[in-house]
């Protein structure tokens, strides 16, 4: 199927960089590979990396909890999600938008938890991903709406989406709230870029 030459120009800004390689995505996940281990190995690691009560001016736990884990399958099908959303979003926009957008949407998450929760529980990336999953699907959803051609596939976007919001329910450490705000952050970061891609818009 040829798109439109308006759909052309909506993915002009937004186009694939096929050469690059996924670094910013690797170290994340490299990262949280690597801090399974240790902290298995140690497992004090895991309360001082986590966000679990008050902050009390520990504000760098809003970033090391989204690489913590205590379940083996919600880190799986978390970083499943980080390993394609952010490969996806660091070939389209580089490895530093790729990590602005995890590390913001992850941390935003946290701290919104932490400020409605007199007790906050929140570990893992699942805000961190939806932020990735949120900010690449923007220019696809934009496309939907105004009926021109795109490219993903919404309907995989979604089943995953919908994954990573009903964790929660069966891993207590996975903040759902932390989750939806993880995935406002990053649809309104994908918003922003859109915009900046077409100001006519």
């Amino acid at each position: 199927m040829l798109a439109s030459p308006r759909a052309r120009r909506v993915h002009s800004g937004t186009s694939l960089r096929l050469d690059s390689r996924p670094y910013a995505t690797s170290a994340l996940l490299a990262a949280s590979c690597a801090l399974w281990v240790i902290f298995h190995a140690r497992p004090i690691l895991y309360f001082e990396l986590a966000l679990i009560g008050p902050l009390h001016g520990d504000w760098w736990k809003l970033f090391s909890t989204q690489f913590v884990y205590l379940n083996g399958l919600y880190a799986f099908v978390t970083l499943l999600a980080v390993a394609i959303f952010g490969w996806l979003l660091e070939r389209r926009r580089g490895p530093v938008v790729t990590l602005v957008v995890f590390l913001g949407a992850g941390a935003t998450g946290a701290l919104v938890a932490s400020a409605v929760y007199a007790v906050p529980f929140v570990s893992g990336g699942n805000g961190a991903a939806l932020g990735l999953l949120a900010a690449w699907a923007v220019p696809d959803l934009m496309d939907a709406r105004a009926g021109n051609y795109y490219e993903g596939d919404l309907l995989g976007v979604a089943a995953i989406a919908a994954l990573l919001l009903v964790i929660p329910y069966a891993r207590p450490e996975a903040s759902w709230l932390a989750g939806v705000m993880g995935a406002v952050v990053g649809l309104v970061l994908g918003f922003g870029m859109y915009r900046l891609d077409s100001p006519e818009r």
